[in-house]
């Protein structure tokens, strides 16, 4: 059974999340303060999920979810607050504290349903095939070296100086994050570093650090993750495009770089399995369902589990984690956010040049977004000149 512990200052909210959950089959405590919460803690022999309060009066709940990372790290964290407060769930988010977020007054079907389909992701990343399999490769299993640098920094709220002074050490990176600021998506116009990172902001940055620093692993694979590389950022701006489109005016600053990572189980693969995948694979020609297919039939697993493995060990936010872990098969019916997998699959298959080819998988996405290739065509045109 697993457990949950829920914490809030009021009272009544308490005692609503008890009335909605008291006869599911979960096991609940609830704390009205920080100090409540260590209690449970101590007495529980593992809380498998804590949602928290953000907005809390005598204890900040964005210090609540980092005691909880550092001293439960395989605790499921996520944010509860009002809509007032949304730049604290950005916070929450964007500092790896709470995986998933809700805000005040929620729908109880919906809270559960998240909780449930968090749960069922984690049960699946912790397949043991897949568990086992990663366990063989001790070289990427640690968070990268820069990545994790970067996201301690960001935690602990240092200066866009003290950010810039690291991406800095890496001229490769450097050089890489000033291309992107100064590619027509984002029109920087600008030699600065500093300014190419307020540009693109911490979350894209994050991401195009991990995606490089997996990249550069192996040398001699380097090349040949390029062309990965290309499709993830052409694939990103597409994604941006179908979103203000489709759902609303613009990306929100959690998911603005998904595309970006959308793909990195390749790369990963790629590291792991070296010229052998390159050859089986990638160099073949073969579209995104036969790699997904050709994939399982060699090494006994796909990119998109791996991907979605990785970026939930590195606490990625859940919607990075499903639109990289469910792209290639949008109905999943344990997805919580079926649009925005969906939209991530026709930005793939836009780039790709895949919806060509009406493939099932595409017909599938578009019918989840309510839309067609029809009313996408400015957006495939704009792509594909």
């Amino acid at each position: 059974m697993k457990k949950i512990l829920f914490i809030d200052d009021e009272s009544n909210i308490l005692r609503a999340l008890n009335r909605a959950f008291r006869t599911l089959e979960f096991e609940c405590y609830y704390a009205s303060g920080i100090q409540e919460a260590i209690q449970v803690f101590l007495d529980v022999d593992h809380l498998d999920m804590v949602l928290t309060d953000i907005k809390m009066p005598y204890f900040d709940g964005i210090r609540v979810l980092k005691l909880f990372k550092e001293a439960s790290p395989d605790t499921i964290r996520v944010a509860l607050t009002g809509y007032a407060s949304a730049s604290s769930i950005t916070e929450a988010v964007s500092k790896n504290l709470a995986k998933q977020y809700y805000y005040k007054p929620w729908n109880n079907d919906e809270l559960i349903d998240g909780i449930r389909k968090m749960f069922a992701l984690e049960d699946r990343l912790k397949d043991s095939e897949l568990f086992d399999m990663v366990q063989q490769f001790d070289s990427i299993k640690t968070i990268p070296r820069l990545f994790n640098e970067l996201n301690l920094f960001i935690q602990r709220d240092k200066s866009i100086e003290e950010i810039t002074g690291i991406i800095e050490r890496d001229p490769a990176i450097t050089s890489n994050v000033l291309r992107i600021a100064n590619s027509a998506f984002y029109a920087a116009r600008t030699g600065n570093i500093q300014q190419a990172i307020m540009y693109i902001g911490l979350n894209n940055l994050k991401q195009i650090v991990l995606t490089y620093e997996i990249g550069q692993m192996k040398e001699a694979m380097f090349s040949k993750c390029e062309f990965i590389w290309v499709h993830s950022n052409r694939t990103n701006l597409i994604f941006h495009d179908l979103y203000t489109k489709l759902i609303g005016p613009k990306v929100p600053p959690i998911i603005s770089a998904a595309g970006i990572v959308h793909d990195i189980g390749k790369i990963i693969m790629l590291q792991l399995f070296g010229d052998h995948y390159y050859e089986a694979i990638l160099k073949p020609g073969y579209d995104a369902q036969e790699i997904i297919q050709k994939e399982r039939e060699v090494f006994g697993n796909d990119h998109s589990s791996l991907g979605g493995y990785f970026l939930n060990w590195w606490a990625f936010p859940l919607d990075i984690i499903e639109m990289t872990l469910y792209h290639h098969n949008p109905t999943d019916p344990d997805i919580s956010n079926k649009p925005l997998v969906a939209l991530m699959c026709v930005a793939s298959m836009i780039e790709n040049k895949e919806y060509l080819k009406d493939a099932a998988v595409y017909s599938d996405a578009l019918e989840i977004l309510n839309t067609s290739t029809e009313q996408l065509n400015d957006v495939i045109e704009k792509y594909n000149r």
